[in-house]
Formats: structure tokens, sequence, C-alpha cells
């Protein structure tokens, strides 16, 4: 079997294919940590990324924003199950039933159904997260609170005014002082003047330095902060074996209920922690989260309890996706012995008729389209700098479940149905969208 140093040049050569300027790999396994690095945090410098190296981590902050609200719960100063209103009495949703009933948990386990992905800039002060909130009252709500999973990044955005509210710190500081210092963590920030005196890499489109950071203060909860390989591998050592270089900030039964399924989740998630995600891999079950920022630094964070390993993958440009999944693949099979996973064999194409049309989700829309009896289907983003992906072709390989023709190790989208039995949801890239229209091909 393959040792952990191969990874170095595993790591070179998927990053030459995926075109990634720069990225590095962190890997804890049986309580042995490795880092490899490759390229430049920015072409227009050419300065080498190492070990040392800031990124973006995205969505994979919301553990920590999670986190943070699990040590309020121990302290006794916060119940997931009660109204986020009971928190924040002057909360504004445009529903009101939701309005009164969303809880902590339902914005934890992305199921609170108001619209999740927004970009609200409201300034860099301290007072960003509250400004956003008051605008919450203008995102529509898409589903009952409860109703479905359907991931939300305004959920961890009021998560987070949550936790500044009960314990009278900014988000930020209450993070660094609960945890990124316990843990040792001193290379993690999410303002940008801590970072810009440090290592960092930029992000990049199609191999130009993108000048723009892709968030505002306002996301800090739900995807703001920056890291290093080695300080992620803390993160993931301390949910392994309760490791922390202080005094643990959370107790192991906490721990464990971040990590415990509170839900089925939406393709392509199996279910849903209190933020952490769960995936399959063959028979394993992966714990895991990663993290997209405006596709100019991508990032995956993946977890097994049972083999004591974690590997985190830190990018910089929208390559890191392919970049990402491939390592962790090569990882699970050679390091911790995980067969490949195998294709599902497709099944015969149903009557397309009832799959075919425009789901929607805010911005983002799924459009499936019959193409001479094939099923295609495309992501489109109604996002300025945001192009939408090209369209492909998908096979079914479940019942209402579909995935690339071009890879069907695992299902990636899976159609919802109503009590009489009609299509009227898709699950696609961790949403779910709602029918609105037919789209012929």
């Amino acid at each position: 079997m393959p040792n952990v140093q191969d990874l170095q040049g595993v790591l070179d050569e998927e990053a030459r294919g995926a075109g990634v300027p720069g990225a590095v790999v962190g890997v804890l396994h049986r309580g042995e940590e490795s880092v490899f690095a490759t390229g430049v945090s920015s072409v227009d410098t050419g300065l080498p990324v190492d070990a040392g190296t800031l990124f973006m981590i995205g969505s994979t902050s919301k553990t920590f924003a999670a986190a943070a609200l699990l040590s309020l719960v121990e302290e006794g100063v916060l119940d997931l199950d009660k109204p986020v209103a009971e928190y924040l009495p002057g909360l504004r949703l445009a529903d009101l039933v939701a309005q009164k009933t969303v809880t902590v948990r339902h914005l934890l386990t992305h199921s609170a159904g108001f619209l999740g992905d927004v970009d609200l800039d409201t300034g860099w002060g301290d007072d960003a997260l509250a400004l956003a909130v008051e605008q919450f009252g203008d995102l529509p709500q898409i589903f009952p609170p409860g109703e479905v999973f359907s991931y939300c990044n305004a959920g961890f955005q009021l998560a987070g005014r949550v936790a500044e509210v009960v314990s009278g710190r900014t988000f930020e500081d209450l993070v660094r002082t609960r945890f990124l210092e316990p843990l040792g963590m001193t290379e993690s920030y999410y303002l940008p003047w801590e970072v810009l005196t440090r290592r960092h890499a930029v992000g990049h489109v199609e191999q130009a330095v993108a000048h723009t950071v892709g968030l505002t203060r306002a996301d800090s909860a739900s995807g703001g902060l920056w890291s290093t390989a080695g300080d992620q591998l803390k993160w993931a050592r301390f949910f392994l074996t309760g490791e922390s270089a202080g005094e643990p900030p959370l107790s192991a039964a906490t721990c464990d209920l971040m990590r415990t399924p509170q839900r089925k989740a939406a393709l392509r998630f199996e279910e849903v922690g209190l933020s952490w995600l769960h995936t399959t891999h063959g028979a394993a079950r992966l714990v895991r989260h990663g993290g997209n920022v405006s596709n100019l630094q991508l990032s995956e964070f993946v977890t097994l309890p049972e083999a004591d390993f974690a590997v985190t993958v830190l990018t910089n440009s929208a390559g890191g996706a392919a970049l990402g999944r491939n390592v962790v693949d090569w990882c699970l099979e050679h390091l911790v012995g995980l067969p490949p996973v195998e294709s599902l064999p497709p099944r015969p194409t149903p009557s397309l008729v009832e799959y075919t049309g425009r789901y929607e989700t805010g911005q983002l829309a799924f459009e499936i389209t019959d193409r001479d009896g094939a099923l295609w289907a495309q992501l489109v983003a109604d996002v300025e700098d945001f192009p939408s992906p090209p369209p492909f072709e998908a096979v079914f390989v479940a019942d209402d479940a579909i995935a690339p023709a071009a890879d069907t190790r695992a299902a990636t989208g899976r159609f919802l149905r109503n009590d009489h039995g009609e299509v009227t949801s898709v699950e696609f890239g961790g949403r779910t969208a709602r029918r609105r229209a037919t789209v012929t091909g």
C-alpha cells in the first residue's frame, strides 16, 4: 500500500490537471499529521504555498458556528428547541408562522425553510451581522420550518446573531475565545486586516487573480474563517480524540451530538447533524464539511472517526472541486484502505415528461430537459460573476435518483413527489428546489 508521502506527487499532479494555482493538504491518521503543499498563493506574486499559508475554508466555518451555539447550550443559556424569536424579540421573517416557530435546531440543520443563498453587504463593523438579520424579513419562505433540508447560509447567519446576543460578544470574538485559543488554533482568523499581514492565498478565475474576497463580514458564521491546514487538523483532532491545547471547549457528549444525524439531508448529502454533514463511501460513513467561496477558494474537510482519520484540502480556484474530491478518494483508498466506490448501473429511462422542468430556489435553478430521450440537467445561477456550469447528461441510478452519466458512483440528484405521486421538487447540490415551469429540450 502507498504511504502518506506519496500524496505529494498526487497533489502536484491533481493541481496541474485541474488548473489550480495553489493548494495544501493536511492528513491526520492514527495520531500522525502530514501536510503537503503545491503551487503558488497568487499567480501575480508567484509566492509559493506552504504549510503556513492561510486559505478561506468557506462553509466548514459553519461547524465553528454550531460549536459556539452548543457551548452556550452547555452553559445553560440557550435551548436548541426554543424559538429563535425568544432570543431575538425584534426578529422579522417574511412568514409569520416561521417567525414564531423557527428554532436554533432548524438553523443548524438547514431546515428553517427561508431563502438560504443570500449576499448581504452590511460593512465590516461589529454590527454587520445585526444589520444583515434586520433584512431577513425580505427573504421568501420557500418551505415551512422543518419540512425539508435545503442548504441555508442565511440560517447560519441568523444562528451567529443568536450567539452574539446570548453571549454579549461579537461572533468572531466568541469563536476565538471559546475555540481557537483553547485548541491552539493560532493561525485562524475572520477579519481581513488580521489576514493581510500574513501569508495568504488569493482566489483565481481562469488562472487570473480575482481582486475580491468574495464574502462580507455578515458571512462570518456561514463561511468567513481563514485557516491553515495545520489548524484544520487541530479542529479534526479535537473532534476525533478530544485533544485540546487547553481546557476542552466542549464535552465529548456534545461533540458526539454535533455529529449525530438529526435528519435526512438533500443530495449530495445523506444526513445532517448539528452542522456536520454525512455522506457514504461504499459501506463507510464519512462525517464532513467543505466550502466554496464564490468559486474562488474551495475546500474539503473529511473525517472517518472509526479509522482515526481526517483530511483537509484547501485550494485557490474553482478547479479545487475536482482536486479535493480526487485527493480525498485517494486518501480513503490508499491510506485508510477503503475499496474504491463502484459505479452504479444505470436504470432504464422512465417517462421523462414526469421530471422535465425548471426547479427554483432563490437565485438558483435546476433545469431538467429531454434531449432525444436522454435526460440533461443544468444548474442555472442568476448571480453576478458566477457563471452557470455547462449542462450534463444524467441517468437514473435508483428510483427518482440521478447521477451524471460520466460518473455514476453516487446519486447526486433526487426528485421528490407529493401525496398524489407528482414530482414537485428536486434535491441537487444540497438544495431543495421547487418545480416552477416546464422546459423543453
